[in-house]
């Protein structure tokens, strides 16, 4: 049949290739990006969506505690000495509230966070540890005060001394349990002017480490019992409905589109995700830097693109904070709008690589790094005599992302926290302490996709690989066709060009006519 008709049998095989080209190069990747669009996207119908709005399992929360060795000896100015306590293990639950739909293909909604303490995970560590930490809410008004009033400075600290009940150094014996979540309990009853001013002053900043007592005559602090009280929002963030490439995107935070804190639109932008969804990544325009918008510290952070890497038996980017994204003004300009002045007893308002100061943010002096000082300059280790070990693999925060869908794989975001210990004469318990700054305590953040999920996203990969597998098929047999209908034709004589006896006949009547004007002559 083929071999009777190899004209018909070329235009179709020809018109075949034409279709296989074009769904080759454009027809197959548009369905496989619309059908992953439809999966991913946050959307009510949406696979994606009820994993978006509650995670369908645990994070990890893994808090280390920098307990000191030699309180007394710091007190009369020798270096600290400091035994990483931990880790303290909370299973850290995540949820949405979705508050609307806004024009521009955006969802408003608020993320719970909930904590439990996990004491398997913990082994022989208990919430009811006591350890001997520095007392991070007394240094934090004293260096707010001096800051602001420096005249204030001895008065304030006699009225400290009732608020913190027993003051006698800068450091406090704390639970484990009061510092992270339960609460380091504030006395404001007392008939005090000064004592009067800083609760007066709380009263009216509330700094989210802060909570009323109950009969309102105090206060209780803790690092993270506001996560568990109240939900972080509202955001709003881009659905991917119209643009797969916008994908979670924050547009707004509180309604506001940039952080004011900073005072400058460039460290006050906001960019990126919330650290849990991104877009799916072009394989042609891979993106070298991966943003992140992280509310408690009122700014975005980014990771650079490291190259891909295996895992879970399967291909992914790799993505990893970097000394470029807490760089020092000296080594990034740009960064300058972070500095701010009284904030360092030893340098001018910009400080040093590797650390960030929260208190236009938190409206407390915080001093955010890497933990043990990964990345920051050595300058901070040195103010610590033992107790400071940096190291990559314990210390990085990175993420490993699906390509294909944009999930996150495994990630991590580790963060510590300090505050400077700062000499002041005029203040009996900083007389004779060395200015530097003091790591209270770090924790890690993060979460790997359970085995369930695993096998999913690996049967996606598979049922792809078998869609490429169809689309280059399809694309090889059409092309066998043509050369295979070609040849056939070429055979049948259907070519006149091709055709052996007129070739021949053609060659025959040359000689002939040339063999005539010979004897013509």
């Amino acid at each position: 049949m083929i071999g009777k008709r190899p004209k018909l049998f070329f235009t179709i095989s020809f018109c075949a290739l034409i279709v296989a080209i074009i769904m080759a190069s454009w027809g197959f990747p548009k369905i496989v990006k619309q059908r992953v669009q439809k999966s991913v996207q946050i959307e009510e119908s949406s696979i994606m969506f009820d994993k978006w709005r509650k995670m369908p399992m645990a994070m990890t929360f893994k808090v280390y505690i920098f307990n000191i060795s030699n309180p007394e000896e710091v007190i009369n100015g020798e270096k600290p000495r400091l035994a990483e306590i931990g880790p303290y293990v909370y299973k850290e639950y995540r949820e949405r509230t979705v508050l609307g739909y806004g024009e521009n293909d955006t969802v408003k909604y608020t993320l719970k966070k909930s904590f439990v303490f996990d004491q398997q995970a913990s082994g022989t560590l208990s919430e009811r540890d006591e350890l001997t930490v520095i007392n991070f809410t007394y240094m934090a008004v004293i260096l707010s005060v001096n800051a602001l009033m420096p005249a204030l400075l001895s008065p304030v600290n006699k009225a400290l001394e009732i608020f913190f009940g027993n003051l006698t150094d800068p450091f406090m014996k704390v639970t484990v349990k009061d510092l992270l979540f339960g609460g380091i309990y504030l006395n404001c009853d007392a008939d005090n002017s000064a004592l009067s001013l800083v609760c007066g002053t709380l009263r009216a900043k509330m700094p989210s480490t802060m909570r009323p007592s109950e009969d309102g005559k105090g206060y209780y602090f803790s690092m993270f019992s506001h996560f568990n009280s109240s939900g972080i929002g509202p955001f709003e963030m881009v659905r991917g409905t119209k643009d797969i490439n916008e994908l979670g995107h924050i547009v707004s935070y509180k309604g506001e589109r940039v952080m004011k804190a900073w005072k400058d639109p460039y460290c006050g932008q906001i960019n990126g995700s919330d650290a849990t969804i991104f877009p799916p990544i072009d394989e042609n325009n891979v993106p070298q830097k991966l943003y992140t918008f992280e509310p408690d510290i009122c700014r975005s952070l980014f990771l650079n693109l490291i190259g891909k890497r295996p895992i879970f038996n399967m291909s992914s980017y790799y993505y990893e904070l970097t000394s470029e994204a807490l760089a020092s003004k000296s080594v990034h300009p740009e960064n300058k709008c972070f500095c701010r002045k009284n904030w360092s007893g030893n340098h001018d308002g910009c400080l040093l690589m590797g650390v960030l100061n929260l208190m236009p943010c938190q409206g407390a002096p915080a001093i955010i790094s890497l933990p043990h000082f990964y990345l920051a300059s050595e300058e901070l280790r040195e103010y610590v005599y033992t107790g400071l070990s940096p190291d990559p693999e314990k210390h990085r925060s990175f993420v490993h992302l699906d390509p294909v869908t944009g999930v996150v794989m495994k990630g991590m975001q580790r963060i510590q926290f300090n505050i400077e210990l700062r000499n002041m004469p005029v203040i009996p318990q900083l007389q004779n302490v060395r200015t530097g700054l003091f790591p209270l305590m770090w924790f890690e953040e993060g979460a790997e996709i359970p085995e369930p999920l695993q096998e999913e996203l690996e049967h996606s990969h598979t049922l792809l690989g078998y869609v490429e597998t169809v689309r280059w098929a399809f694309l090889a047999v059409t092309i066998a066709a043509v050369i295979i209908s070609a040849i056939l034709i070429a055979r049948s004589g259907a070519i006149p060009a091709l055709n052996k006896n007129n070739t021949i006949n053609f060659m025959t009547r040359s000689s002939n006519s040339a063999r005539m004007e010979v004897n013509k002559r």
